[in-house]
């Protein structure tokens, strides 16, 4: 091969430059691939979740870290959800943590026995609602302040409705239609259309948002209730224990759904339809949200048993 020949064959050797380039470059995606946080590595998996960390730090008094896991902090998250949550709430929160914790098991100490503590033994659970001359007492109090009229507006609407409370406060005069109230839930995207009473037009029309967290809601509308005189004794089973105490002390945000669906279902309603109210996706998960036992026969079975 000649000079000429060599020289147009010759391939060309990458400078040193361009050497570091492409040994600098998988240092960058790397880093960039891995989270260093553990707040970071949940808002990947979960953008829409990150309060499930912000009720860890509330239970233990200190941020969400990966240095901060221990089996004795991950129960106390588990607690302090099952005083707030309702236990299919407690179970999904935890089984997204755990999710994120497997993903990153081999990279990061994570404390023996995790996984365990975030699976939540099946336990059984009662809750209260509330009746309808009950609620009336709610439409009937004069609120001493904004935040109370806002909580006692927003846990009728809910209460009438059938809606969750993160439905509600997305409501404008754009949802009505005519005699009906139509919205899609932001969380599992149904769409819900149900009849519209005058008060629940007046709370929309009329509404003055209030910023307010969740342990706040809850407390406002429990001291609401008792100064409405929803005092009755009551049993409950919370977290596999049997609590006793008055009405107004179990009252939370999510007894308005479940008084919607208690007080179809005492009126005759089928499971099916009050499903559709609430945005359910199956029959079989609105019997959880009926409180109210087993209802009286209506006169027209009493009569077509009767006849045997």
């Amino acid at each position: 091969m000649n000079f000429i020949s060599k020289l147009f064959n010759r391939k060309p050797q990458p400078t040193k430059e361009a050497v570091t380039q492409l040994v600098e470059i998988p240092d960058k995606l790397t880093e960039t691939a891995q989270p260093t946080t553990l707040k970071e590595a949940f808002s990947q998996k979960y953008p829409a979740y990150v309060n499930i960390l912000n009720m860890f730090e509330a239970a233990n008094l200190c941020d969400a870290t990966w240095e901060n896991l221990t089996k004795v902090r991950l129960q106390k998250f588990i607690d302090y959800m099952g005083e707030r949550l309702s236990p299919n709430s407690v179970n999904q929160y935890a089984a997204k943590l755990k999710s994120v914790l497997n993903l990153y098991a081999d990279e990061v100490l994570l404390p023996r026995g995790y996984a365990k503590v975030l699976t939540p033994k099946k336990v059984t659970s009662t809750a209260v609602f509330l009746s309808e001359s009950e609620l009336q007492k709610l439409i009937d109090y004069t609120p001493k302040n904004e935040r109370e009229r806002y909580v006692r507006n927003m846990f009728v609407t809910c209460a009438f409705c059938g809606m969750r409370h993160s439905d509600a406060v997305r409501l404008n005069e754009s949802n009505i239609n005519g005699d009906s109230l139509q919205y899609v839930s932001v969380k599992t995207k149904i769409q819900a259309i149900v009849p519209l009473k005058p008060i629940v037009r007046e709370y929309i029309l009329n509404r003055t948002d209030v910023s307010i967290d969740d342990t706040t809601y809850n407390r406002i509308i429990r001291n609401i209730c008792k100064k409405c005189g929803i005092t009755d004794k009551v049993k409950v089973f919370k977290a596999g224990k049997e609590c006793e105490g008055e009405k107004w002390e179990y009252v939370s945000s999510h007894t308005a759904r479940r008084s919607c669906a208690s007080n179809l279902y005492l009126k005759g309603l089928d499971l099916y339809t009050i499903s559709r109210f609430l945005g359910h996706s199956s029959a079989d998960m609105t019997a959880k949200y009926i409180c109210c036992g087993i209802r009286e026969l209506p006169q027209e079975a009493k009569e077509y048993f009767s006849g045997f």
